[in-house]
Formats: C-alpha cells, sequence, structure tokens
C-alpha cells in the first residue's frame, strides 16, 4: 500500500514541526529586549532530494535554517588611571554603585588602610535636621 507523499505526511509531519519550532524561536527573538525591535529575521525550509541512477527511488533531506537577531551591544564608559601602587586599574564612569566597592588597598607610602570616602563625608541634611 502506498500513499501521495506530502509536506504534511512526509516523515510524520516532521518539517512542519520544524518550522513551527524555529518560528516559535523567532517570536522569543522579537520579543528579547536585549535584540534590535527591527532587525530581519528570517525561516528557510530546504528540501533536498538526490535520485538514484535509476529514478526509482531518492533520500530526503529536510534543513530548517533560521537568522535571528543578535544581542544588541551594551555600552559602559570607564575611567583609566593608576593606583597608589602604579598599577593600571580602572572604575565605571557614573557606576551607579561606586560608593558602595570596597577599598582594601594598602597606601604604598604609609602601609595604611585609606579610609573609605563615604566615612569622611559629612552628611548635610542630617546635619541640617540635628540643631
Amino acid at each position: 500500500m502506498s500513499y501521495e507523499v506530502t509536506l504534511e505526511n512526509l516523515r510524520g509531519g516532521a518539517a512542519i514541526e520544524m518550522v513551527n519550532n524555529a518560528l516559535e524561536e523567532v517570536w522569543a527573538n522579537v520579543l528579547d529586549p536585549n535584540t534590535s525591535a527591527t532587525a530581519k529575521r528570517t525561516v528557510v525550509m530546504k528540501v533536498e532530494f538526490k535520485p538514484a541512477q535509476d529514478r526509482a527511488s531518492s533520500p530526503v533531506n529536510i534543513i530548517v535554517e533560521k537568522k535571528l537577531a543578535s544581542q544588541a551591544p551594551v555600552s559602559a564608559h570607564v575611567n583609566i588611571g593608576h593606583d597608589s601602587d602604579g598599577i593600571a586599574t580602572a572604575s565605571e564612569y557614573m557606576n551607579p554603585n561606586q560608593n558602595e566597592l570596597p577599598i582594601d588597598q594598602k597606601s604604598a607610602s604609609t602601609g595604611e588602610q585609606p579610609t573609605r570616602a563615604a566615612e569622611n563625608v559629612t552628611p548635610f541634611r542630617a546635619a541640617a535636621n540635628a540643631n
């Protein structure tokens, strides 16, 4: 018993399932806020045949290729300089947590631990309310 081969029944519908899976990846990629909203995405299905010499049969390969939008770049700005020991270092410009970064290097000249800048700052609002 034989039946007509269609895309819907070829290999139990595997080709359609492969395309549907690729489409789900495209939808997720479009919704990903870390990708470009307007970048093109593509899904291509190839069906390859290489008939036998007698033309009576042919293997069939189903290939689904997809091209998704890549991750959007993330930018930062750093200040570059030397620490007290002359070692090159960098800190992120406008880092919202820059006052939370620990400073645990000893001073090269005194050998003492430096104090954190936050300990030397007068909290003006708190001082104003103390009067």
